[in-house]
């Protein structure tokens, strides 16, 4: 059977969403990120031929993974977002938006006719296409993404459809045709941004109901007087054909918040661009929104995007892509100067590499058209590193272990592993664990000489008291003596003695809200139990949501109350603004070696960033 069959799989796809709200699977096992057998769901199409009024392409497995090759390659992307609203930055008559910055009109209730008058002074004398595309290679950035018309309507490109666009203001310029050209010249890919479901300039910009309609402009359109069709044959549909034929080939089209369109909608937003552009590749949000643990995967989209600014540590069969900021807005904002350190970018683009991802980083231009200089130098120091190390992030693939390590995180290309570091061991050696293929020999990335280490069983142990330590990350390579992996998945202390129960490596029973490991112990003791759970919410309130439920850890014959308290905070990058919290619940004493089985009961996980329940990250089990 032809599998990954994506653009004729949408019908099945709001199908299944749909359907998994109304439903309680009782008592059902599923792994921790909630996900269930979509390869079923993908065969239930092909047996029902369920009849459609749009005709999508056919894709085979084959020309999905050839066409998205390169960007897996990639990893690494700039995402622009700019606009008339970057030169209110975040104010407008003297008061401060809340929220993101190119969310300001909808935020502040400003009247189209107000806003629209920005039009009148936008003029980016400073803006220049090459120093952009620059900016974004010497990061090491291997394609571009900006947002052709954002929420607001406005137009950065020549369009004929609508006379609400950049060469209707002083400035003049169409942006997209100066960004793509340039693109072309310095060899990165070239994507766009389109807001196709959102228009706050348009009167039948129609989403839905309820809270829905916040997104619209309701200020000064009536909602009963809407009639999306209107929008969509309108404005939307015939904008994404100019843009879509006006500027050569468009490598990736990033949808955004397409929660309200219906399934034909969508289809015939899919039809548009397949049939205009063959090879290019779509962003999950074309759709209905949807989080890591939703059951519409891979059905009419190539990439998926999780929640913005936010990593449950998930690595997603399908591949996917990270979307952060380098502050906390996407629009520019003049009041925000919390900047992402070169670490914090580094590490959140290899842990995406290692999850099966790439990373989306994006920059908010100044109205002058220059972006600012303190991400400008903290991308340019990031891009050295790449320079030095970019073997370990590009042309790799996920990690092959089923859980994460507190050292760092692991990269593959072929027979080499890539073992990033970013947490130097006190005991300056690191252990891969579950490996079984036999290592052939260990290096410093850029270094040729050996490094000790000792392959025993499933134990990988590497000696690094010779290794010098760079900044912000070490990449260490080792040479497998055959490219076919053998891994054992199964949980084992390590070689602190220590070990790691990941929610990714659970098993999870909703209705009984019961999480369950097993594991194995090598070296008996005392271990004190740590339960770290992950805020999540609006990231400018972090809520620690789940934290008020009580259960109990159940292990070695012992049960311990829980009720969780805030007992550290730590830092994670991959997790932008928000902290993983940790819990002390207790210990427990293993008197001998063996398999044992540990079971965390009572609470209720939601790993997303908006789900319900607490987000668990994992179980410490850190010997006395």
């Amino acid at each position: 059977m032809k599998a990954n069959y994506f653009y004729n799989l949408l019908f099945l796809g709001f199908i299944v969403i749909f359907t998994s709200c109304k439903e309680d699977v009782k008592k059902e096992s599923v792994n921790s990120s909630e996900e269930l057998n979509y390869q079923s769901n993908i065969e239930a199409y092909f047996k029902s031929n369920t009849p459609s009024k749009v005709d999508l392409p056919y894709e085979t497995e084959e020309e999905y993974q050839e066409r998205m090759q390169w960007w897996k390659d990639a990893k690494y992307g700039m995402f622009i977002h700019w606009g008339l609203y970057s030169q209110l930055g975040g104010e407008y008559k003297g008061e401060v938006t809340p929220k993101i910055a190119e969310w300001i009109q909808n935020t502040l209730k400003i009247p189209a006719v107000e806003y629209k008058k920005l039009m009148e002074t936008f003029n980016a004398t400073k803006f220049s296409a090459e120093e952009w595309v620059s900016i974004a290679k010497a990061a090491g950035m291997k394609y571009i993404v900006i947002t052709s018309k954002h929420h607001d309507g406005f137009a950065l490109f020549d369009s004929k459809v609508s006379d609400y666009d950049v060469m209707n203001t002083p400035f003049g310029r169409d942006v997209i045709k100066e960004l793509k050209d340039e693109c072309h010249r310095q060899g990165l890919k070239f994507g766009l941004y389109y807001s196709h479901a959102i228009d706050w300039d348009h009167p039948q910009a129609y989403i839905g109901e309820g809270e829905l309609q916040n997104r619209m402009n309701t200020v000064d359109f009536d909602p009963n007087d809407m009639d999306r069709s209107k929008y969509l044959k309108e404005k939307s549909f015939p904008q994404l054909k100019e843009i879509l034929t006006n500027y050569g080939t468009i490598d990736i089209l990033w949808f955004d918040m397409g929660k309200g369109l219906d399934n034909e909608e969508i289809r015939e937003f899919v039809k548009i661009t397949k049939e205009l552009q063959p090879n290019i590749i779509i962003s999950s949000r074309i759709g209905d929104e949807v989080a890591p643990t939703s059951l519409n995967k891979d059905m009419y989209f190539d990439f998926f995007t999780p929640s913005d600014n936010y990593s449950t540590g998930d690595q997603f069969e399908i591949p996917f892509e990270m979307a952060g900021t380098t502050n906390s807005s996407w629009g520019y904002r003049k009041d925000d100067k919390e900047w992402r350190e070169p670490g914090f970018i580094i590490n959140s683009l290899i842990a995406s590499a290692s999850r099966n991802g790439n990373y989306l980083l994006n920059v908010g231009p100044m109205a002058n058209g220059l972006i600012p200089s303190e991400p400008v130098k903290n991308l340019k120091i990031a891009g050295e590193w790449l320079k030095k190390n970019g073997e370990s992030v590009y042309n790799t693939t996920a990690s092959p272990f089923p859980w994460n390590y507190n050292w760092g995180y692991v990269t593959q290309n072929e027979n080499k592993m890539y073992l990033n570091v970013f947490n130097w061991p006190k005991s300056n050696r690191i252990e891969l664990n579950g490996l079984l293929t036999k290592a052939d020999k260990i290096t410093a990335l850029g270094s040729s000489d050996n490094l000790s280490f000792t392959q025993d069983g499933r134990f990988l142990s590497i000696d690094l008291s010779t290794v010098t330590k760079q900044d912000f990350a070490t990449p260490i390579v080792v040479e497998l003596k055959s490219a076919e992996l053998n891994i054992d998945k199964k949980i084992s202390q390590n070689i602190e003695n220590d070990i790691r129960l990941d929610r990714i490596t659970s098993q999870y029973m909703k209705d009984e809200k019961l999480s369950s490991w097993n594991f194995t112990v090598h070296t008996p003791g005392k271990f004190k139990i740590k339960i770290v759970s992950n805020e999540k919410g609006n990231h400018s309130k972090p809520d620690w949501t789940g934290a008020d439920q009580k259960g109990s850890v159940q292990v070695a014959g012992k049960i311990i109350p829980v009720s969780l308290t805030r007992d550290t905070e730590i830092v994670n990058p991959t997790l932008f603004f928000y902290k993983e919290i940790g819990s002390n619940v207790g210990e427990i004493e293993f008197t001998k070696k063996g398999t044992y089985s540990l079971q965390l009961k009572g609470f209720e996980i939601g790993a997303g960033k908006w789900t319900k329940g607490l987000g668990l990250n994992r179980i410490e089990l850190v010997q006395k």
